[in-house]
């Protein structure tokens, strides 16, 4: 559950994701944004992250020792892309001695999602990030929303979505009230056909695209970090969900020849 206490935010903060296609970086201070970098292409954010947070840096006239802490999506997400922005992250942070804060890249993206989507005026809402795995899944988890926070309904993991948006629709009408609202956010279009059955029996689902963003990172991260939520920068790792395919590929390639 991410009902987080309402703490003003104070501080330099660095947030980034590269959990996605998207690579995403900003530079808050005392929770406003000072500088921001979005980009697409995943197979450049090695050659491009660094440049880009110096570039954001160089252009408030600012050093790096003037950061006072750093969060970072920890995916699910891309095997690759979660390591390089993980990996920056705690580099830094172990470097500068800053504390470390790791945020659910897919509770950013449902994050973004309400940010983005006029509200109801009244009742709750489910927002259902989704990340593309390949083969028809997702990394995907679902939220709800009543008011400024989320709260987890099923956590993070990777589904075949054709399966999930029916586990949904259950789910919705089991409750005393069923939501008022349903986003599909994030990586949808890969996925439509399956949310397009949805909307055929559920009207009041949305599809969303879009693109996480590194500021929805930093808005979760800013009262983790002043409660003190923070992680040890040798231990910080990835949430990887699944094997990247090439391990899968070798383990049963190595259970074949031991059968």
């Amino acid at each position: 559950m991410s009902n987080q206490p309402a703490i003003e935010p104070k501080g330099v903060l660095l947030a980034l994701d590269t959990s996605t296609s998207s690579m995403s970086a900003v530079l808050f201070r005392d929770g406003e944004v000072l500088a921001e970098s979005n980009s697409k292409a995943e197979r450049n954010h090695s050659m491009y992250l660094i440049p880009h947070i110096q570039d954001m840096l160089k252009s408030l006239g600012m050093r790096p020792g003037q950061i006072d802490a750093i969060a970072a999506g920890v995916g699910p997400g891309s095997y690759t892309g979660i390591r390089i922005g993980v990996t920056v992250a705690k580099t830094f942070a172990w470097a500068r001695k800053v504390p470390l804060i790791g945020v659910s890249s897919l509770e950013a993206m449902a994050l973004g999602g309400k940010r983005l989507q006029e509200a109801p005026s009244r009742g709750k809402r489910w927002i259902v990030p989704l990340v593309d795995a390949r083969r028809g899944q997702a990394f995907t988890a679902l939220y709800e929303t009543e008011g400024e926070y989320l709260r987890a309904l099923k956590p993070d993991g990777i589904r075949l979505v054709a399966d999930w948006t029916e586990e949904i629709a259950r789910l919705a009408r089991e409750q005393a009230e069923e939501p008022v609202q349903v986003i599909f956010v994030g990586e949808v279009d890969l996925h439509i056909d399956s949310l397009q059955r949805f909307l055929e029996y559920k009207p009041y689902g949305v599809i969303m695209p879009h693109a996480l963003q590194a500021y929805d990172i930093g808005r979760l991260a800013y009262p983790r970090w002043q409660a003190g939520l923070i992680e040890d920068a040798h231990s910080f790792a990835p949430n990887y969900t699944q094997l990247p395919e090439a391990e899968v590929k070798l383990k049963a390639k190595q259970a074949q020849s031991q059968a």
